[in-house]
């Protein structure tokens, strides 16, 4: 039987800077990104051109935990990566699954599967692309050359049964150059070509990245 080593290398930096606030701002039009999605949350420019912004959405934008302390008048950053990794290993999120459908229109030889769980994960970090990994090893072994993974029931429901282009879905459509918005549910897809096995954690319709892993046989 063959089995899969999954290997993910996880890091998550944080950095705190603590800035003086000036007494006289100036509100500019200046926004802020993490990885790539936009940060929403005020954000002031001082005179000196220093950006000031919410301490709390930025680093639970970054997957840390923030907290007061009033007794010494400060506030708390804790990365939260350590937490995180033990709660995924150690059951705290939900690896349950449904197999949608196998072989389905317009794309044979490919299996769907649903999880929910996904969602409970914080956007944008690589406890996603863990996640993903330990799912796959939760599933075992699926015997079709492609698996696809989604995050949203009622859109996977549609993609198996080829409507979704005519009918769409209430609270989903279509956008001009992007296509249904109901294909950003997939967070992944696997790939076997012969001896060959890749693995995609998808992000969006447009931008995915490569997993690399391991395989060893019994």
């Amino acid at each position: 039987m063959k089995k899969f080593v999954l290997g993910l290398t996880l890091g998550i930096a944080l950095t705190a800077t603590t800035v003086v606030y000036a007494s006289d701002t100036i509100q500019a039009v200046r926004q802020v990104f993490i990885n790539g999605q936009l940060l929403n949350t005020n954000v002031q420019v001082s005179d000196d051109g220093t950006t000031m912004t919410s301490t709390r959405t930025l680093a639970e934008a970054l997957g840390a935990k923030v907290s007061w302390n009033g007794q010494s008048n400060t506030v708390e950053i804790e990365n939260q990566y350590p937490y995180f990794v033990s709660s995924l290993l150690h059951g705290k999120y939900s690896f349950k699954y449904e197999i949608i459908a196998d072989n389905i229109i317009n794309n044979p030889d490919t299996t769907v599967v649903f999880s929910e769980g996904y969602k409970d994960i914080p956007d944008n970090t690589d406890f996603q692309k863990l996640f993903l990994l330990l799912l796959i090893e939760q599933i075992g072994d699926l015997k079709n050359k492609k698996i696809e993974f989604w995050s949203n029931k009622e859109h996977a429901l549609a993609y198996v049964s080829g409507n979704y282009k005519e009918d769409g879905i209430e609270g989903s459509g279509w956008l001009e150059g992007w296509g249904w918005l109901g294909m950003n549910s997939r967070f992944g897809l696997l790939i076997r070509d012969g001896e060959k096995v890749s693995l995609s954690h998808i992000l969006s319709t447009h931008e995915r990245d490569v997993i690399s892993f391991g395989k060893y046989k019994e």
